[in-house]
Protein backbone atom coordinates (compact mmCIF):
# COMPACT_ATOMS: atom_id res chain seq x y z
CA UNK A 1 0.00 0.00 0.00
CA UNK A 2 1.33 3.41 -0.91
CA UNK A 3 1.13 6.28 1.58
CA UNK A 4 -0.16 9.74 0.75
CA UNK A 5 2.93 11.35 2.25
CA UNK A 6 5.38 9.48 0.02
CA UNK A 7 3.10 9.74 -3.01
CA UNK A 8 2.80 13.51 -2.66
CA UNK A 9 6.59 13.79 -2.32
CA UNK A 10 7.18 11.72 -5.49
CA UNK A 11 4.59 13.70 -7.46
CA UNK A 12 6.31 16.93 -6.44
CA UNK A 13 9.62 15.55 -7.66
CA UNK A 14 7.95 14.71 -10.98
CA UNK A 15 6.70 18.30 -11.20
CA UNK A 16 10.21 19.59 -10.52
CA UNK A 17 11.61 17.25 -13.19
CA UNK A 18 9.11 18.59 -15.76
CA UNK A 19 9.94 22.20 -14.86
CA UNK A 20 13.66 21.38 -15.01
CA UNK A 21 13.31 19.99 -18.55
CA UNK A 22 11.52 23.13 -19.73
CA UNK A 23 14.12 25.28 -17.96
CA UNK A 24 16.98 23.51 -19.79
CA UNK A 25 15.23 24.15 -23.13
CA UNK A 26 14.61 27.82 -22.33
CA UNK A 27 18.19 28.39 -21.11
CA UNK A 28 19.64 26.88 -24.29
CA UNK A 29 17.36 29.01 -26.49
CA UNK A 30 18.43 32.11 -24.55
CA UNK A 31 22.04 31.10 -25.19
CA UNK A 32 21.44 30.82 -28.93
CA UNK A 33 19.50 34.08 -29.20
CA UNK A 34 22.09 36.00 -27.17
CA UNK A 35 25.18 34.27 -28.61
CA UNK A 36 26.22 32.75 -25.26
CA UNK A 37 27.82 29.42 -26.21
CA UNK A 38 28.40 28.49 -22.56
CA UNK A 39 24.63 27.97 -22.20
CA UNK A 40 24.33 25.39 -24.97
CA UNK A 41 27.84 23.95 -25.33
CA UNK A 42 29.42 24.24 -21.82
CA UNK A 43 32.92 24.11 -23.40
CA UNK A 44 34.11 24.82 -26.92
CA UNK A 45 35.30 21.28 -27.62
CA UNK A 46 32.11 19.55 -26.39
CA UNK A 47 28.94 18.66 -28.37
CA UNK A 48 26.22 21.31 -28.27
CA UNK A 49 22.44 21.29 -27.89
CA UNK A 50 20.71 22.69 -30.96
CA UNK A 51 17.76 25.11 -30.90
CA UNK A 52 15.63 22.32 -32.33
CA UNK A 53 16.46 20.08 -29.38
CA UNK A 54 15.78 22.96 -26.99
CA UNK A 55 12.33 23.56 -28.54
CA UNK A 56 11.63 19.81 -28.33
CA UNK A 57 12.51 19.81 -24.63
CA UNK A 58 10.09 22.66 -24.02
CA UNK A 59 7.39 20.54 -25.71
CA UNK A 60 8.44 17.42 -23.76
CA UNK A 61 8.59 19.18 -20.38
CA UNK A 62 5.18 20.78 -20.93
CA UNK A 63 3.66 17.41 -21.86
CA UNK A 64 5.17 15.83 -18.74
CA UNK A 65 3.84 18.66 -16.57
CA UNK A 66 0.30 18.40 -17.99
CA UNK A 67 0.17 14.63 -17.36
CA UNK A 68 1.29 14.94 -13.70
CA UNK A 69 -1.89 14.79 -11.58
CA UNK A 70 -3.14 11.39 -10.51
CA UNK A 71 -6.49 12.13 -12.14
CA UNK A 72 -5.94 14.48 -15.06
CA UNK A 73 -8.77 16.28 -16.82
CA UNK A 74 -9.68 15.39 -20.39
CA UNK A 75 -8.38 18.74 -21.66
CA UNK A 76 -4.98 18.25 -19.99
CA UNK A 77 -4.71 14.71 -21.37
CA UNK A 78 -5.51 15.93 -24.89
CA UNK A 79 -3.01 18.79 -24.66
CA UNK A 80 -0.34 16.50 -23.22
CA UNK A 81 -1.03 13.97 -25.96
CA UNK A 82 -0.70 16.60 -28.69
CA UNK A 83 2.57 17.87 -27.23
CA UNK A 84 3.89 14.31 -27.03
CA UNK A 85 2.95 13.73 -30.68
CA UNK A 86 4.66 17.03 -31.56
CA UNK A 87 7.79 15.81 -29.76
CA UNK A 88 7.73 12.57 -31.78
CA UNK A 89 7.46 14.59 -35.02
CA UNK A 90 10.36 16.83 -34.00
CA UNK A 91 12.40 13.74 -33.15
CA UNK A 92 11.71 12.28 -36.60
CA UNK A 93 12.77 15.53 -38.26
CA UNK A 94 15.97 15.56 -36.20
CA UNK A 95 16.69 11.99 -37.26
CA UNK A 96 16.09 12.83 -40.92
CA UNK A 97 18.27 15.95 -40.61
CA UNK A 98 21.14 13.97 -39.13
CA UNK A 99 20.97 11.54 -42.06
CA UNK A 100 20.73 14.36 -44.69
CA UNK A 101 17.85 12.54 -46.31
CA UNK A 102 15.96 15.80 -46.91
CA UNK A 103 17.31 19.20 -48.00
CA UNK A 104 18.81 21.45 -45.36
CA UNK A 105 16.60 24.22 -46.65
CA UNK A 106 13.62 22.44 -45.05
CA UNK A 107 15.26 21.44 -41.80
CA UNK A 108 18.21 23.77 -41.62
CA UNK A 109 20.68 22.46 -39.12
CA UNK A 110 18.84 20.72 -36.36
CA UNK A 111 15.30 22.01 -37.04
CA UNK A 112 16.18 25.65 -37.51
CA UNK A 113 14.09 27.83 -39.73
CA UNK A 114 15.85 30.49 -37.61
CA UNK A 115 18.37 30.92 -40.42
CA UNK A 116 19.44 34.31 -39.14
CA UNK A 117 21.30 32.53 -36.34
CA UNK A 118 24.81 31.29 -36.93
CA UNK A 119 24.11 27.54 -36.86
CA UNK A 120 26.76 26.21 -39.14
CA UNK A 121 27.83 23.63 -36.57
CA UNK A 122 24.45 23.05 -34.95
CA UNK A 123 23.55 19.53 -35.91
CA UNK A 124 21.66 16.96 -33.87
CA UNK A 125 23.08 13.46 -33.45
CA UNK A 126 20.94 10.47 -34.50
CA UNK A 127 20.93 9.37 -30.85
CA UNK A 128 19.16 12.59 -29.86
CA UNK A 129 16.43 12.13 -32.46
CA UNK A 130 15.87 8.49 -31.45
CA UNK A 131 15.79 9.49 -27.77
CA UNK A 132 13.13 12.12 -28.45
CA UNK A 133 10.99 9.64 -30.38
CA UNK A 134 11.15 7.05 -27.58
CA UNK A 135 10.67 9.58 -24.79
CA UNK A 136 7.67 11.28 -26.35
CA UNK A 137 6.15 7.88 -27.18
CA UNK A 138 6.41 7.07 -23.47
CA UNK A 139 4.63 10.33 -22.64
CA UNK A 140 1.90 9.45 -25.13
CA UNK A 141 1.46 6.09 -23.36
CA UNK A 142 1.13 7.93 -20.03
CA UNK A 143 -1.70 10.04 -21.47
CA UNK A 144 -3.72 6.91 -22.28
CA UNK A 145 -4.09 6.09 -18.53
CA UNK A 146 -3.75 2.31 -19.01
CA UNK A 147 -1.72 0.36 -16.50
CA UNK A 148 -0.04 -1.90 -19.05
CA UNK A 149 1.05 1.11 -21.16
CA UNK A 150 2.16 2.99 -18.04
CA UNK A 151 4.35 -0.01 -17.16
CA UNK A 152 5.85 0.04 -20.67
CA UNK A 153 6.52 3.78 -20.41
CA UNK A 154 8.14 3.43 -16.98
CA UNK A 155 10.41 0.57 -18.00
CA UNK A 156 11.37 2.38 -21.23
CA UNK A 157 12.22 5.49 -19.18
CA UNK A 158 14.22 3.39 -16.70
CA UNK A 159 16.36 1.77 -19.39
CA UNK A 160 16.80 5.15 -21.11
CA UNK A 161 18.18 6.62 -17.89
CA UNK A 162 20.50 3.61 -17.57
CA UNK A 163 21.81 4.18 -21.12
CA UNK A 164 22.45 7.83 -20.32
CA UNK A 165 24.88 6.69 -17.63
CA UNK A 166 27.31 5.91 -20.49
CA UNK A 167 27.05 9.52 -21.65
CA UNK A 168 27.78 10.97 -18.20
CA UNK A 169 30.65 8.60 -17.54
CA UNK A 170 31.99 9.42 -21.00
CA UNK A 171 32.12 13.10 -20.06
CA UNK A 172 33.71 12.21 -16.72
CA UNK A 173 36.46 10.22 -18.48
CA UNK A 174 36.60 12.46 -21.58
CA UNK A 175 35.63 9.54 -23.81
CA UNK A 176 32.76 9.98 -26.26
CA UNK A 177 31.37 6.42 -26.40
CA UNK A 178 28.87 7.30 -29.15
CA UNK A 179 31.70 8.56 -31.32
CA UNK A 180 33.66 5.36 -30.67
CA UNK A 181 30.80 3.21 -31.96
CA UNK A 182 29.16 5.46 -34.59
CA UNK A 183 31.96 7.77 -35.69
CA UNK A 184 29.78 10.81 -35.00
CA UNK A 185 29.74 13.26 -32.10
CA UNK A 186 27.59 12.09 -29.23
CA UNK A 187 24.90 13.69 -27.15
CA UNK A 188 25.46 17.09 -25.55
CA UNK A 189 25.78 17.19 -21.77
CA UNK A 190 22.73 19.49 -21.34
CA UNK A 191 20.77 17.17 -23.65
CA UNK A 192 21.66 14.08 -21.63
CA UNK A 193 20.75 15.90 -18.41
CA UNK A 194 17.35 16.93 -19.78
CA UNK A 195 16.65 13.37 -20.96
CA UNK A 196 17.58 12.04 -17.50
CA UNK A 197 15.06 14.45 -15.94
CA UNK A 198 12.38 13.37 -18.43
CA UNK A 199 13.01 9.70 -17.66
CA UNK A 200 12.78 10.29 -13.92
CA UNK A 201 9.62 12.38 -14.42
CA UNK A 202 7.95 9.62 -16.47
CA UNK A 203 8.67 7.07 -13.72
CA UNK A 204 7.33 9.34 -10.97
CA UNK A 205 4.39 10.94 -12.81
CA UNK A 206 2.12 7.89 -12.46
CA UNK A 207 4.24 5.96 -9.98
CA UNK A 208 1.20 4.62 -8.08
CA UNK A 209 -0.24 3.00 -11.24
CA UNK A 210 2.81 1.23 -12.61
CA UNK A 211 5.50 -1.27 -11.72
CA UNK A 212 7.46 1.24 -9.62
CA UNK A 213 4.55 1.86 -7.21
CA UNK A 214 6.66 0.23 -4.50
CA UNK A 215 8.51 3.57 -4.33
CA UNK A 216 5.45 5.09 -2.62
CA UNK A 217 5.29 2.29 -0.05
CA UNK A 218 6.03 2.91 3.61
CA UNK A 219 7.55 -0.57 3.92
CA UNK A 220 11.25 -1.42 3.87
CA UNK A 221 11.11 -2.25 0.15
CA UNK A 222 9.80 1.22 -0.66
CA UNK A 223 12.54 2.83 1.41
CA UNK A 224 15.27 0.84 -0.38
CA UNK A 225 13.90 1.54 -3.89
CA UNK A 226 13.53 5.26 -3.19
CA UNK A 227 17.13 5.54 -1.97
CA UNK A 228 18.52 3.49 -4.86
CA UNK A 229 16.51 5.39 -7.50
CA UNK A 230 17.61 8.75 -6.16
CA UNK A 231 21.27 7.64 -6.11
CA UNK A 232 20.94 6.45 -9.71
CA UNK A 233 19.29 9.74 -10.69
CA UNK A 234 21.86 12.00 -9.00
CA UNK A 235 25.20 10.22 -9.22
CA UNK A 236 25.74 9.93 -13.03
CA UNK A 237 24.79 13.58 -13.87
CA UNK A 238 27.00 14.88 -11.07
CA UNK A 239 29.86 12.71 -12.28
CA UNK A 240 29.44 14.16 -15.78
CA UNK A 241 29.05 17.81 -14.82
CA UNK A 242 31.29 18.44 -11.84
CA UNK A 243 34.68 17.50 -13.41
CA UNK A 244 33.98 20.09 -16.12
CA UNK A 245 32.72 22.79 -13.76
CA UNK A 246 35.40 22.21 -11.10
CA UNK A 247 38.36 21.79 -13.43
CA UNK A 248 41.19 24.06 -12.22
CA UNK A 249 44.59 25.04 -13.47
CA UNK A 250 46.34 22.99 -10.77
CA UNK A 251 44.14 19.92 -11.29
CA UNK A 252 43.58 18.03 -14.50
CA UNK A 253 40.16 16.81 -15.58
CA UNK A 254 41.07 13.25 -14.61
CA UNK A 255 42.25 14.32 -11.16
CA UNK A 256 39.01 16.22 -10.52
CA UNK A 257 37.04 13.17 -11.70
CA UNK A 258 39.03 10.87 -9.38
CA UNK A 259 38.50 13.10 -6.35
CA UNK A 260 34.82 13.42 -7.17
CA UNK A 261 34.41 9.66 -7.61
CA UNK A 262 36.14 9.04 -4.26
CA UNK A 263 33.90 11.55 -2.51
CA UNK A 264 30.77 10.06 -4.05
CA UNK A 265 31.77 6.54 -3.07
CA UNK A 266 32.14 7.77 0.51
CA UNK A 267 28.72 9.44 0.33
CA UNK A 268 27.16 6.25 -1.06
CA UNK A 269 28.70 4.17 1.74
CA UNK A 270 27.31 6.58 4.36
CA UNK A 271 23.88 6.48 2.72
CA UNK A 272 23.94 2.67 2.66
CA UNK A 273 24.95 2.54 6.35
CA UNK A 274 22.17 4.97 7.26
CA UNK A 275 19.73 2.92 5.21
CA UNK A 276 20.83 -0.25 7.05
CA UNK A 277 20.17 1.43 10.41
CA UNK A 278 16.75 2.61 9.22
CA UNK A 279 15.83 -0.87 8.05
CA UNK A 280 17.02 -2.34 11.35
CA UNK A 281 14.94 0.18 13.27
CA UNK A 282 11.89 -0.54 11.14
CA UNK A 283 12.38 -4.27 11.66
CA UNK A 284 12.53 -3.74 15.44
CA UNK A 285 9.37 -1.62 15.35
CA UNK A 286 7.64 -4.24 13.21
CA UNK A 287 8.57 -7.03 15.62
CA UNK A 288 7.35 -4.93 18.53
CA UNK A 289 4.07 -4.23 16.73
CA UNK A 290 3.62 -7.94 16.01
CA UNK A 291 4.30 -8.78 19.66
CA UNK A 292 1.79 -6.16 20.79
CA UNK A 293 -0.79 -7.50 18.32
CA UNK A 294 -0.33 -11.04 19.66
CA UNK A 295 -0.58 -9.73 23.23
CA UNK A 296 -3.72 -7.78 22.32
CA UNK A 297 -5.34 -10.87 20.84
CA UNK A 298 -4.41 -12.86 23.94
CA UNK A 299 -6.07 -10.21 26.11
CA UNK A 300 -9.19 -10.31 23.95
CA UNK A 301 -9.31 -14.10 24.19
CA UNK A 302 -9.17 -13.89 27.97
CA UNK A 303 -11.92 -11.24 27.91
CA UNK A 304 -14.13 -13.57 25.89
CA UNK A 305 -13.43 -16.41 28.29
CA UNK A 306 -14.31 -14.27 31.29
CA UNK A 307 -17.44 -13.04 29.55
CA UNK A 308 -18.43 -16.62 28.79
CA UNK A 309 -17.81 -17.63 32.38
CA UNK A 310 -19.92 -14.72 33.59
CA UNK A 311 -22.85 -15.90 31.48
CA UNK A 312 -22.44 -19.42 32.85
CA UNK A 313 -21.89 -18.46 36.50
CA UNK A 314 -25.33 -19.44 37.78
CA UNK A 315 -25.29 -22.69 35.86
CA UNK A 316 -21.83 -23.52 37.18
CA UNK A 317 -22.99 -22.87 40.74
CA UNK A 318 -25.84 -25.29 40.18
CA UNK A 319 -23.46 -27.81 38.63
CA UNK A 320 -21.12 -27.68 41.62
CA UNK A 321 -23.99 -27.82 44.10
CA UNK A 322 -24.92 -31.35 43.00
CA UNK A 323 -21.62 -33.13 43.89
CA UNK A 324 -21.19 -31.03 47.04
CA UNK A 325 -24.73 -31.88 48.21
CA UNK A 326 -24.01 -35.55 47.47
CA UNK A 327 -20.81 -35.34 49.54
CA UNK A 328 -22.80 -33.89 52.47
CA UNK A 329 -25.46 -36.61 52.23
CA UNK A 330 -22.91 -39.41 52.08
CA UNK A 331 -21.05 -37.91 55.04
CA UNK A 332 -24.29 -37.91 57.08
CA UNK A 333 -24.90 -41.53 56.11
CA UNK A 334 -21.40 -42.42 57.31
CA UNK A 335 -22.13 -40.84 60.69
CA UNK A 336 -25.28 -42.89 61.09
CA UNK A 337 -23.47 -46.09 60.07
CA UNK A 338 -20.73 -45.47 62.65
CA UNK A 339 -23.40 -45.56 65.36
CA UNK A 340 -24.46 -49.09 64.36
CA UNK A 341 -22.75 -52.49 64.41
CA UNK A 342 -20.60 -53.68 61.42
CA UNK A 343 -19.76 -50.19 60.41
CA UNK A 344 -16.43 -51.01 58.70
CA UNK A 345 -17.82 -53.02 55.79
CA UNK A 346 -20.84 -50.79 55.32
CA UNK A 347 -18.69 -47.61 55.20
CA UNK A 348 -16.79 -48.66 52.08
CA UNK A 349 -19.53 -47.82 49.57
CA UNK A 350 -20.46 -44.31 50.88
CA UNK A 351 -16.80 -43.35 51.32
CA UNK A 352 -16.11 -44.35 47.71
CA UNK A 353 -19.09 -42.29 46.60
CA UNK A 354 -17.78 -39.29 48.57
CA UNK A 355 -14.45 -39.63 46.78
CA UNK A 356 -16.10 -39.77 43.33
CA UNK A 357 -18.27 -36.72 43.97
CA UNK A 358 -15.34 -34.74 45.36
CA UNK A 359 -13.28 -35.63 42.30
CA UNK A 360 -16.19 -34.57 40.09
CA UNK A 361 -16.35 -31.15 41.78
CA UNK A 362 -12.56 -30.82 41.54
CA UNK A 363 -12.67 -31.67 37.83
CA UNK A 364 -15.27 -28.97 37.20
CA UNK A 365 -13.12 -26.41 39.02
CA UNK A 366 -10.00 -27.54 37.13
CA UNK A 367 -11.67 -27.10 33.74
CA UNK A 368 -12.97 -23.68 34.70
CA UNK A 369 -9.58 -22.50 35.96
CA UNK A 370 -7.85 -23.75 32.81
CA UNK A 371 -10.36 -22.03 30.59
CA UNK A 372 -10.19 -18.67 32.37
CA UNK A 373 -6.45 -18.67 33.09
CA UNK A 374 -4.35 -16.39 30.85
CA UNK A 375 -1.69 -18.61 29.31
CA UNK A 376 0.23 -18.88 26.02
CA UNK A 377 -0.93 -21.33 23.32
CA UNK A 378 0.25 -24.86 23.98
CA UNK A 379 -0.38 -27.58 21.39
CA UNK A 380 -0.46 -31.24 22.37
CA UNK A 381 -1.67 -34.44 20.73
CA UNK A 382 -5.24 -34.86 21.94
CA UNK A 383 -8.41 -36.81 21.24
CA UNK A 384 -10.87 -34.41 19.61
CA UNK A 385 -13.86 -36.43 20.87
CA UNK A 386 -12.72 -35.96 24.46
CA UNK A 387 -12.09 -32.24 23.88
CA UNK A 388 -15.64 -31.85 22.53
CA UNK A 389 -17.15 -33.76 25.46
CA UNK A 390 -15.33 -31.60 28.01
CA UNK A 391 -16.37 -28.36 26.27
CA UNK A 392 -20.02 -29.45 26.05
CA UNK A 393 -19.97 -30.53 29.68
CA UNK A 394 -19.10 -26.95 30.63
CA UNK A 395 -21.87 -25.53 28.44
CA UNK A 396 -24.70 -28.02 29.05
CA UNK A 397 -26.00 -26.22 32.14
CA UNK A 398 -26.63 -23.07 30.13
CA UNK A 399 -28.39 -24.98 27.35
CA UNK A 400 -30.55 -26.95 29.76
CA UNK A 401 -32.11 -23.70 30.97
CA UNK A 402 -33.64 -23.22 27.55
CA UNK A 403 -34.34 -26.92 27.21
CA UNK A 404 -31.96 -27.30 24.28
CA UNK A 405 -30.91 -30.91 23.76
CA UNK A 406 -27.33 -31.56 22.63
CA UNK A 407 -27.01 -34.29 20.02
CA UNK A 408 -23.64 -35.81 19.16
CA UNK A 409 -22.48 -37.59 16.01
CA UNK A 410 -18.77 -38.06 16.67
CA UNK A 411 -16.81 -40.31 14.32
CA UNK A 412 -14.70 -42.76 16.31
CA UNK A 413 -12.22 -42.99 13.41
CA UNK A 414 -11.07 -39.38 13.84
CA UNK A 415 -7.35 -39.62 14.78
CA UNK A 416 -5.65 -37.73 17.57
CA UNK A 417 -4.43 -34.34 16.34
CA UNK A 418 -2.15 -31.56 17.55
CA UNK A 419 -4.13 -28.68 19.07
CA UNK A 420 -4.36 -26.27 21.95
CA UNK A 421 -7.07 -27.88 24.07
CA UNK A 422 -8.15 -24.71 25.87
CA UNK A 423 -8.39 -22.67 22.66
CA UNK A 424 -10.40 -25.29 20.77
CA UNK A 425 -12.72 -25.70 23.77
CA UNK A 426 -13.15 -21.93 23.73
CA UNK A 427 -14.17 -22.07 20.05
CA UNK A 428 -16.72 -24.85 20.72
CA UNK A 429 -18.08 -23.08 23.81
CA UNK A 430 -18.51 -19.80 21.93
CA UNK A 431 -20.30 -21.37 18.97
CA UNK A 432 -22.59 -23.46 21.23
CA UNK A 433 -23.45 -20.40 23.34
CA UNK A 434 -24.26 -18.46 20.16
CA UNK A 435 -26.42 -21.35 18.94
CA UNK A 436 -28.30 -21.34 22.26
CA UNK A 437 -28.87 -17.58 22.04
CA UNK A 438 -30.04 -17.89 18.42
CA UNK A 439 -32.90 -20.20 19.52
CA UNK A 440 -34.47 -18.01 22.22
CA UNK A 441 -37.44 -17.26 19.95
CA UNK A 442 -37.65 -20.83 18.62
CA UNK A 443 -40.46 -23.05 20.01
CA UNK A 444 -39.08 -25.30 22.74
CA UNK A 445 -40.03 -28.49 20.90
CA UNK A 446 -37.97 -27.37 17.87
CA UNK A 447 -34.76 -26.45 19.67
CA UNK A 448 -31.76 -28.63 19.00
CA UNK A 449 -27.97 -28.39 18.74
CA UNK A 450 -26.16 -31.04 16.72
CA UNK A 451 -22.37 -31.50 16.99
CA UNK A 452 -20.67 -33.68 14.38
CA UNK A 453 -17.01 -34.61 13.86
CA UNK A 454 -15.50 -36.47 10.92
CA UNK A 455 -12.60 -36.50 8.45
CA UNK A 456 -13.68 -34.63 5.31
CA UNK A 457 -12.74 -35.32 1.69
CA UNK A 458 -9.71 -33.00 1.86
CA UNK A 459 -8.23 -35.05 4.71
CA UNK A 460 -8.94 -32.45 7.42
CA UNK A 461 -10.77 -33.15 10.66
CA UNK A 462 -14.05 -31.21 10.48
CA UNK A 463 -16.46 -30.22 13.26
CA UNK A 464 -20.00 -29.02 12.43
CA UNK A 465 -22.19 -27.31 15.06
CA UNK A 466 -25.76 -26.84 13.82
CA UNK A 467 -28.75 -25.14 15.45
CA UNK A 468 -32.41 -24.76 14.56
CA UNK A 469 -32.60 -21.03 15.15
CA UNK A 470 -33.72 -18.20 12.89
CA UNK A 471 -30.65 -18.38 10.63
CA UNK A 472 -29.02 -15.37 8.98
CA UNK A 473 -29.22 -13.52 5.69
CA UNK A 474 -26.40 -13.17 3.14
CA UNK A 475 -25.23 -9.78 4.45
CA UNK A 476 -24.86 -11.06 8.02
CA UNK A 477 -23.02 -14.17 6.80
CA UNK A 478 -20.47 -11.96 5.09
CA UNK A 479 -19.87 -9.91 8.25
CA UNK A 480 -20.43 -12.36 11.09
CA UNK A 481 -16.68 -13.04 11.58
CA UNK A 482 -15.72 -9.35 11.58
CA UNK A 483 -14.75 -7.78 14.88
CA UNK A 484 -17.49 -5.98 16.85
CA UNK A 485 -20.32 -7.44 14.77
CA UNK A 486 -23.04 -8.83 17.06
CA UNK A 487 -26.75 -9.66 16.96
CA UNK A 488 -27.07 -9.60 20.78
CA UNK A 489 -27.38 -5.84 21.10
CA UNK A 490 -25.93 -4.42 24.32
CA UNK A 491 -25.35 -7.94 25.68
CA UNK A 492 -22.76 -8.90 23.05
CA UNK A 493 -19.19 -7.69 22.48
CA UNK A 494 -18.93 -8.89 18.87
CA UNK A 495 -15.41 -10.30 19.17
CA UNK A 496 -16.09 -13.96 19.98
CA UNK A 497 -16.39 -15.29 16.44
CA UNK A 498 -13.55 -13.05 15.24
CA UNK A 499 -11.26 -14.61 17.84
CA UNK A 500 -12.57 -18.07 17.02
CA UNK A 501 -11.56 -17.56 13.40
CA UNK A 502 -8.09 -16.36 14.47
CA UNK A 503 -7.66 -19.44 16.68
CA UNK A 504 -8.70 -21.87 13.94
CA UNK A 505 -6.54 -20.19 11.30
CA UNK A 506 -3.57 -20.25 13.72
CA UNK A 507 -4.10 -24.01 13.91
CA UNK A 508 -3.92 -24.21 10.10
CA UNK A 509 -7.66 -24.70 9.61
CA UNK A 510 -10.68 -22.72 8.39
CA UNK A 511 -13.91 -21.50 10.03
CA UNK A 512 -17.06 -20.72 8.04
CA UNK A 513 -20.86 -20.67 8.33
CA UNK A 514 -23.70 -21.96 6.19
CA UNK A 515 -27.17 -20.60 6.85
CA UNK A 516 -30.47 -19.59 5.31
CA UNK A 517 -33.06 -17.28 6.93
CA UNK A 518 -35.44 -19.40 9.02
CA UNK A 519 -33.38 -22.58 8.47
CA UNK A 520 -30.89 -22.38 11.31
CA UNK A 521 -27.12 -22.11 10.96
CA UNK A 522 -24.18 -24.50 10.79
CA UNK A 523 -20.77 -23.31 11.91
CA UNK A 524 -17.98 -25.54 10.65
CA UNK A 525 -14.25 -25.56 11.28
CA UNK A 526 -11.43 -27.78 10.13
CA UNK A 527 -8.16 -28.82 11.75
CA UNK A 528 -5.19 -30.45 10.00
CA UNK A 529 -4.47 -34.07 10.87
CA UNK A 530 -0.70 -33.58 10.89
Amino acid sequence: MHTKHHLLFLHRLAHLAALGVMLVGVVVLVGWFNHLPVLYRVEHDLPLMTPGAAVSFVFTGAALFLLQPEKTSLLRRIMGRLLAIGGVVLGLLMLLSSWHSIPDALLGHGLTPLTWLNLSDAKDSPQTGIAFILTCTGLFFLSLERQSLINVAQWAAFFSVMLLVAVFFGYAHQEDMFKVFTGEAGMALPTATAFALVGLGIILAKVEKGFFRIMASNASGGLVVRRVMFLMALFPPLLGWLPILLEHGTLTHTQVESLLASGMVMVIVLIVIRLAYQLDQEESLREQAQHEAVQHQTDLEQMVRLNTMGEMASGIAHELNQPLAAVANYASACQRILQSDGATARLQEPLQAIQQQALRASEIIRHLRALVRKQPPHKVMACLEQVIHEALHLSKTGTSKLNVPLLLELDADVPDISLDIIQIQQVILNIVQNARDAMQDTPSNCRQILVRSFVNQEGFVQVDISDTGSGMDEELKQRVFDAFVTTKGAHGMGIGLSLCRSIIEAHGGRLWVESEPGQGATFSFTLPVT
